[in-house]
Parts: structure tokens; sequence; C-alpha cells
């Protein structure tokens, strides 16, 4: 299994892209002076009102850039998975790229729009028609996180038939270094908060080294032979 085309250390990269998403995206938005933000609280002017009572608009600015700049890192750890399936596995390879491209570039639209529109809310003074146009916001540019969590999909699916199918050096086994099953054990310990930037920063960790491993092991053999 040849892995000389890939950057290793891309996917550590991408690792620290989706906790940097997590940390600096995800939890700064959580945790505001009135405890951890609802976000179907959302849709409900009164309850807006009260969560974002006392929050500071610098809070918003830095989770939105922090959510980009994170998005622009995860896209460098994509495109080893890429590299990775591409010489063994063209198809699977061209559903992870485009997977990879619509989780990452729609994803960093969604966290500069999605704190935006609380940014906007907050500096606007907590009216009822910021909070008509938050929301109208929200709904008119919905569709950048529904591209965002179709092109994760994409990216498992494709990853994760690949290793089933014999097709990587990895054993059947590592099918599950897959973001979807980290997620559903990151949204248990932690209630769903951040879960699937979790997730994702897993499946990189462990890809990384699953392949640093079975990838030597996969050269050994055939030099054997």
């Amino acid at each position: 299994m040849k892995t000389n085309a890939m950057n290793m250390k891309l996917l550590l990269v991408a690792a620290f892209g989706h906790l940097l998403c997590w940390a600096g995206g995800d939890m700064l938005l959580y945790f505001i002076p009135n405890g951890p933000l609802d976000v179907m609280g959302l849709f409900d002017y009164y309850r807006t009102a009260e969560m974002l009572e006392g929050a500071n608009p610098l809070q918003f600015t830095v989770s939105g850039i922090a959510g980009t700049i994170a998005m622009m890192l995860a896209l460098l750890g994509y495109y080893q998975i890429y590299q990775f399936l591409k010489p063994v596995a063209k198809g699977a390879a061209n559903v992870a790229a485009v997977g990879a491209l619509l989780t990452t570039i729609p994803g960093a639209v969604m966290h500069f729009t999605c704190t935006s529109m609380l940014w906007y809310f907050v500096k606007s003074g907590a009216t009822k028609e910021a909070h008509d146009i938050m929301l109208s916001f929200f709904m008119e540019t919905s569709v950048t996180s529904a591209m965002c969590n179709i092109g994760v999909f994409m990216v498992c699916i494709a990853l994760f038939v690949a290793v089933v199918r014999g097709k990587t050096c990895l054993p059947k086994w590592a099918c599950l270094i897959n973001t979807i099953p980290f997620t559903m054990l990151a949204g248990i310990a932690l209630a769903g908060m951040g879960a699937m930037n979790v997730g994702s920063a897993m499946m990189f960790l462990g890809l990384y080294f699953c392949i640093r491993k079975y990838s030597k092991e996969k050269i050994a053999e055939q030099s054997e032979i």
C-alpha cells in the first residue's frame, strides 16, 4: 500500500482543526453568561433575549473566525483521505473529494453566518425586529448546514465502504475509525455539544496511527514475497 503521496502530518492538522472548531467555534457559543446556549430556544424571541442577555458580541466574532479557520485546516486532512483512497478505490476517492469540499467550504460559511446572526442580535439591542431578521437570515442560509452534513456523510461512507471491501491497507475493523460512530459516542459524552467535531477529530487521529502502522506492515509483507 503506497502512502508516499500522503502527508500524514496533515491528518493531525485536520484533527487539530476539528478540535479548534469544537473549542473555539462550538463551545464558545454554548458557554454564555446565562448558561449553555439552547439552540432550539433561539426560535423563540423571549427565550433568545433571556439567554443572550449580558453576552459579549466579541465572543461570537471569535467563534466565527475560529470555525472558519478550523474548516480550512480540516480540508487539508480530508484531501489526505482522498490521496489515501485514490490508488486503490478511485470511485470512493472521488466521492470523498466531493464530500470534503461540501463539508469544509459550506461549513466555514455556516460557522460565520450563524455567529454573525447572534452578533447582530446582541449588537441591535436584542429587539424583536432583530430576532425576526436573525431567524429569516438563518432560514435563508440553512442550506449551508445541510451541505456540510451531506459532505461529512459522503466522506464517511466512501471511507467505510473502501475499508470494509478490503481495498486499503487497513483491517476491516478499522471501518469503525469513522466520524459517524465517534460522533455518536461523543454525543453521549458531551450531551451533543459539538459532537461531530469531536468525532471527526477522533477519526483523523485514528487514521493517522492506523495508516502508519498497517501501511508499514503491508510494505513489509510485499517485500518478503
